[in-house]
């Protein structure tokens, strides 16, 4: 078989702590035809000089002037000449097959997606968990693929961490860079587009892609601003685009649905706007009933009692009233 050349694209952001067991975890790879190519994104450590350190004939280090992920991420694959891409995150980490089975797994195929499964650590990688499904890789064709994980098989919605992937440079040549417009759910936009454009999604079970989570003590949830909800609700706009080309199943509806009801549930009560116009889309695809986990043995009482909004509604004033 062609020893297909693999490009591994690194976009870097203060990410210094982590940087050298990321690059280490592709150094070693048991796959050697390997570029590695990290896109500095103007950070404020040290993160630059030492990726600087590992520079060589295989490893090329660039700085892009703080333009954002997508952006280092394009400069990277403008920058690279494998045959096939993986997009690795700077503080995260691949099992040491991973290129080489995903390699294997694609057979020089042109026209699929290669797939595993993730792992969420944030201390030792022996100590992290597994998150994935089975029911997500029950089936090889695109359109199944993405209504399993949207949720719409009655199953929860689930995710594909970015660096599980492994694309043919063709795919990307064909329908597209990154989003540079997106400021959230850029790789849930960009692998839509791409995977469902494919001839296939091929699952490889037997290896890993760590994904650090950071125990920040901060709400994740109380972060979201305006501009993230905005993009996230536009990134499934454009998801709903994709799908709904190739099929307008129940199953289809069902999932695209189930993605704006999470954009509203999330939106509600700070960003009425957007709740406004995820709910609207949601009925217009004929699901209007929600019931969403929120948390705490009190919230999800007053929840049963007075419904999720108000629930919400009371747990955002309670939350802003003990921060203030």
């Amino acid at each position: 078989m062609k020893a297909f050349k693999v490009s591994v694209i690194i976009p870097l952001y203060n990410a210094s702590e982590f940087l050298n067991e990321t690059i280490h975890s592709v150094l070693n790879q048991s796959y050697t035809n390997i570029e590695i190519i990290i896109i500095d994104d103007n950070s404020t450590d040290d993160s630059f000089d030492k990726a600087l350190e590992y520079q060589s004939d295989k490893v090329f280090v660039k700085s892009n002037k703080g333009k954002g992920a997508c952006a280092a991420r394009n400069y990277g694959f403008e920058l690279s000449s494998g045959d096939y891409i993986q997009f690795l995150d700077a503080d995260d980490v691949l099992s040491p097959d991973k290129i080489e089975k995903q390699v294997e797994a694609l057979n020089g195929s042109r026209t699929e997606l290669a797939v595993c499964n993730t792992v969420h650590f944030s201390g030792k990688l022996e100590e992290g968990k597994c998150v994935d499904q089975p029911y997500l890789y029950s089936t090889t064709k695109p359109e199944e693929f993405f209504i399993n994980l949207w949720g719409g098989n009655t199953l929860p919605m689930h995710m594909v961490q970015t660096s599980a992937w492994l694309t043919p440079r063709n795919l990307i040549n064909k329908f597209g860079l990154w989003n540079e417009t997106l400021a959230k759910d850029q790789d849930g936009e960009f692998f839509a587009r791409v995977g469902l454009h494919s001839s296939g999604i091929i699952y490889v079970p037997e290896i890993k892609n760590y994904y650090r989570k950071h125990n920040t003590g901060k709400n994740i949830a109380s972060q979201k601003k305006d501009i993230h909800l905005k993009s996230i609700l536009k990134a499934t706009d454009l998801k709903a685009k994709y799908l709904f080309e190739i099929t307008e199943s129940e199953a289809s509806k069902r999932a695209i649905a189930t993605q704006y009801k999470h954009v509203a549930i999330d939106a509600w009560p700070q960003y009425k706007s957007v709740y406004k116009t995820a709910i609207s889309k949601c009925k217009a695809l004929g699901y209007s009933n929600y019931n969403p986990v929120l948390g705490g043995s009190i919230i999800e009482f007053i929840k049963h009692i007075l419904g999720w909004r108000t629930a919400k509604l009371i747990a955002f004033y309670g939350r802003t009233f003990l921060n203030r």
